[in-house]
């Protein structure tokens, strides 16, 4: 048995997922993603409020895109803080709340950024303020992402039936709505994992790491809900925290699933090196070899 356990922690490939998997602290740095994704949240809540009446939407039909884009159990508890602060909107608390919710996502892009540098073991070259730009950019980056797939989820609830097409298209565009928007989000996934490191993966370990994620996501959904039917009832007469503690742990563990498909992308990138990468691994061995001869 010691044999047997001795030869597979030994084994290659053993070892480097072990190794990847150790850089970083997955449970704290999905935290931090989640503490500031949290902290983004209500603010984005009161700027889509400010901006509702703009496009002729009102809070039964943002309400109704909430409860598509999240689980039911997480909906069941968001949906009254998201009634009371689409209710009582405020133009005056506009601005701030833009600021707030620019830098908490910029946050949690550069604390994904760190980890994900962290688990390919490698840091950043440039200086903090170079870092914290390339962070908003990134984020500006998934937030158009994002606002397209909204727009083209939203699309069909009062645009499309004011446009002079047949009922039969509409429907088409309303049943190929999901794909799309789930096709998009595989899509942007896979950016994030492919250039926001330091360390360029090469493409097909991306896609295989951001297909870990989807897969993650959906199978975590399924417990995510029974912990949340058990939660439900230790919070019965803290709706808004429990709200907010739900949340909370849905983000945390989306944040744990994407790290993890990081981790299956830098693993694959030093068990499969490119050419390149090989080449540079042997240069840095030769040197190594040179400079010890030379000491000895």
């Amino acid at each position: 048995m010691k044999k047997a356990l001795h030869a597979i922690f030994n084994n290659r490939y053993v070892k480097t997922i072990i190794d990847v998997s150790m850089r970083v602290d997955i449970v704290t740095a999905s935290s931090s993603v989640a503490y500031f994704g949290l902290l983004s949240i209500f603010p984005a809540i009161i700027i889509i409020a400010t901006l509702l009446p703009y496009f002729g939407l009102t809070i039964t039909t943002a309400l109704s895109y909430v409860q598509w884009a999240v689980p039911k159990s997480v909906y069941g508890f968001v949906r009254p803080i998201i009634e009371s602060i689409l209710g009582h909107n405020g133009v005056g608390v506009l601005s701030a709340s833009i600021v707030i919710t620019l830098w908490s996502l910029s946050r949690v892009v550069a604390s994904i950024r760190t980890a994900q540098n962290g688990i390919y073991g490698v840091q950043p070259k440039n200086i903090a303020i170079i870092d914290r730009f390339i962070s908003m950019a990134w984020m500006i980056l998934v937030l158009g992402i994002m606002g397209v797939l909204i727009l083209i989820a939203s699309v069909g609830s009062n645009v499309l039936e004011a446009l002079p097409i047949s009922s039969h298209i509409v429907r088409q565009i309303e049943s190929a709505k999901l794909p799309v928007v789930a096709t998009g989000l595989f899509i942007g996934a896979a950016l994030f994992n492919w250039v926001l490191p330091v360390k360029k993966p090469r493409l097909q370990w991306a896609l295989t790491g951001t297909i870990i994620q989807v897969a993650l996501v959906l199978w975590l959904t399924k417990i995510f809900g029974w912990y949340v039917n058990l939660a439900s009832q230790a919070y019965t007469f803290y709706q808004a925290l429990s709200s907010a503690i739900i949340v909370l742990l849905w983000i945390n563990f989306i944040a744990m699933a994407a790290l993890i498909g990081t981790i299956v992308t830098a693993s694959l990138e030093e068990l499969f090196p490119s050419k390149r990468d090989k080449k540079a691994i042997l240069k840095h061995l030769h040197r190594k070899i040179i400079r010890n001869n030379g000491k000895s």
